[in-house]
């Protein structure tokens, strides 16, 4: 039995990841998995600007697992949740005939008044992301090819960071009027905000945070960067708008180094659409969707 603590309210998270769907163990360790599995659902309760508690995890197994890999796997599990002060608190298994499953499912609780949700920005407010964006698909690309050339864009991908101190800045500093995590990129994710909160955006590609290890992977491709960080999923970073009235506030934490993040646009009313100001100052649709899920 679960009772929330006085003031607060349960959030509950969950994520079922199949292999060769979601994660590839030709280049993803157990314990690699077992960490990034419970780190995106750490993400989910940080983007509602909550405190995660407990975690579960529920495994279907295939006969090419071993004890030895279960156990790497919950290694990972804790690595991540335990610096968070999550308590890993049960599950279940089964068996799987060919491909591995795991779902994993993430208790927390938030004071109502301090929930971020999807649904609250407006048009006026201010657009901001956390990190740098794109790392982890160019990860992804790396892997895929067997390059092992840039290990912090492995990193990046592999063992990805919530952001739950920032969001517990902005949630107690009632700071933010929406947000949410960046699974899916950019693009797909400001849309979520979007279509939730009734209005339009506008980003502007220059302003957007990329590392420079993302800019030599991309010119060693000659691909553009910015389409890493519009399309590119799996960053983890917070994506969230500020009302004019508390820009200051942020903006001021950004600058005494207490929040890393960027101003990336602004929120619109909703008839000006989803819109996108290139590198050369040109204004058009913002049309990249969101990144299918890969470990």
């Amino acid at each position: 039995m679960l009772k929330p603590r006085p003031g607060r309210v349960i959030l509950a998270t969950t994520d079922l990841l199949a292999e060769r769907i979601h994660f590839d163990l030709r280049f993803t360790s157990y314990r690699q998995l077992g960490y990034k599995a419970a780190m995106a659902n750490l993400s989910d309760i940080a983007a509602m600007g909550g405190v995660p508690r407990f975690l579960l995890i529920a495994l279907a197994l295939t006969p090419r697992e071993t004890s030895r890999d279960v156990e790497a796997m919950y290694e990972g599990i804790r690595a991540a949740c335990d610096p968070a002060g999550v308590a890993v608190v049960g599950g279940d298994t089964s068996a799987s005939r060919t491909d591995m499953f795991l779902a994993v499912m993430v208790l927390g609780d938030v004071a109502p008044q301090d929930a971020l949700r999807r649904s609250g920005a407006r048009a006026g407010d201010r657009l901001y992301v956390t990190g740098t964006l794109g790392d982890a698909q160019a990860g992804l690309e790396l892997l895929q090819t067997r390059k092992r050339s840039n290990s912090y864009l492995i990193t990046r991908h592999l063992t990805p960071t919530a952001r739950l101190k920032e969001a517990r800045r902005l949630a107690d500093g009632r700071l933010a009027s929406a947000a949410i995590d960046v699974s899916d990129g950019l693009a797909g994710d400001i849309r979520h905000i979007c279509e939730e909160s009734g209005v339009g955006c506008l980003i502007d590609a220059r302003k957007l945070p990329l590392s420079p290890q993302l800019l030599t992977h991309a010119r060693a491709r000659k691909r553009d960067p910015i389409a890493y960080a519009l399309s590119g999923g799996e960053d983890y970073e917070l994506l969230f708008t500020v009302p004019p009235a508390k820009v200051a506030r942020v903006d001021s934490l950004i600058r005494r180094r207490l929040l890393r993040a960027t101003p990336i646009g602004l929120i619109t009313p909703r008839r000006q659409g989803l819109r996108l100001i290139g590198v050369n100052g040109s204004v058009r649709p913002l049309t990249a969707r969101g990144y299918e899920h890969r470990l």
